[in-house]
């Protein structure tokens, strides 16, 4: 089976999607299919260029960004000119060779509705990722908003959706009879038999965004932390300037004199995380109850939970159903205060923490392992192939 991935962000080094898709195509070459990502628009910014390659090989899996650029422009004509031209010529690399299926990730609704006609003509599956509920700032949906969804919905043949609660939200909140298969988040194992000495670091890798993932009430939890324990630092990955709660942030860390403590590396190398990730102390995820949360896999547990350090979370979502408090997570409420206790509890108890650890780890692999997941997806297309 030839399989083309159709991809919005950056690639190879890039973002929760980029992994994903990345091991969804390792999955396939593994099982003996044919796998290629398709990049229809650059992805790249001046200021940050992680990808400077049009094409090449990664891992075995050929890629191609079809505009011939990687990076976006900064005028918005030349933006949308390039957006067009990639567009157009992915869709003739789809014509030229003939996948049987597409994995698409989100594009503008003209981009689907070429990718509609390519199909009809010649054959090919187009099946939409979905990793996230539609209007996910809103706390609501109107019938309007529904129909909307719908009329793109409907060009596709089938749907890979991260968790069941959105897979029930396409069945029962937009009433729609495609069918879909449900592809949690996916691991692959970087711990193995590597082991590094355990700092005294915390570690979060999530976004600058309250909203999303509650990183000013973590900042408020480690200013109460470090009055008993002046010696934890806090790490934070990527770059925080560029989210609306810069500010808010910047003045909790003046306010209460964090700046020796907090450790920003900005973006890292995948090997580079993964160590700071297994030498943490723990790694700390705190998403707030809210609509787009609940809807939504955050991929960072499974990084966490692989990595064999404790995990403290929030139990919004598919989290609270599937991981065992004192078991193999540290279930936190969303609260500063409680955040911050549950943080001691880890820091008194280090045998018991190494044991939940331990039971993380084995859940992530029983669990995420992506080679199990995409020879369900293979047989998923194989159905919708068999479909008339």
């Amino acid at each position: 089976m030839k399989i083309f991935l159709l991809l919005n962000q950056p690639y190879p080094h890039g973002f929760a999607l980029t992994k994903r898709f990345h091991l969804y195509a390792k999955g396939f070459v593994h099982e003996g299919h044919i796998a290629k990502v398709i990049l229809p628009v650059p992805t790249e910014a001046n200021n940050v260029l992680n990808n400077s390659k049009i094409s090449g090989i990664f891992e075995k899996i050929p890629f191609e960004y079809t505009c011939n650029n990687t990076i976006r422009s900064k005028r918005f004509i030349l933006r949308r000119w390039q957006d067009i031209l990639g567009s157009i010529k992915a869709g003739l690399v789809c014509i030229r060779e003939l996948p049987d299926v597409l994995i698409i990730s989100a594009f503008p609704i003209y981009f689907y509705l070429f990718l509609k006609v390519i199909s009809i003509v010649t054959g090919t599956k187009l099946i939409r990722e979905k990793n996230e509920v539609d209007f996910l700032d809103e706390n609501e949906i109107s019938e309007k908003q529904i129909k909307q969804i719908n009329r793109k919905n409907r060009l596709f043949h089938g749907f890979i959706v991260i968790n069941s609660q959105l897979q029930d939200y396409l069945r029962n909140d937009l009433k729609l009879k495609t069918k879909s298969l449900v592809v949690p988040i996916l691991i692959q194992d970087f711990k193995a038999d590597k082991h590094l000495s355990t700092t005294r670091n915390i570690t979060y890798t999530g976004t600058y965004l309250e909203r999303k993932d509650g990183i000013l009430t973590i900042l408020k939890a480690f200013s109460k932390l470090i009055q008993k324990n002046p010696d934890l630092n806090l790490v934070l990955t990527g770059s925080p300037q560029r989210s609306k709660d810069y500010h808010a942030l910047k003045t909790i860390i003046e306010n209460h004199n964090l700046e020796r403590n907090i450790c920003f590396p900005g973006y890292l190398l995948e090997t580079e995380l993964q160590d700071i990730l297994m030498s943490s102390s723990m790694l700390i995820l705190a998403k707030p109850e809210n609509r787009q949360n609940r809807y939504n896999f955050p991929t960072k547990i499974g990084e966490y939970l692989i990595s064999g350090r404790p995990v403290i979370s929030t139990k919004t979502g598919i989290i609270g159903d599937i991981l065992k408090d004192r078991e193999n997570v540290v279930f936190t409420e969303f609260s500063a205060e409680n955040i911050c206790q549950n943080i001691e509890y880890i820091l008194n108890h280090p045998k018991e923490a190494n044991t939940i650890g331990s039971n993380g780890r084995k859940f992530a692999l029983e669990n995420f392992d992506y080679h199990t997941h995409t020879q369900r997806m293979i047989r998923f297309f194989k159905m919708i192939q068999s479909c008339k």
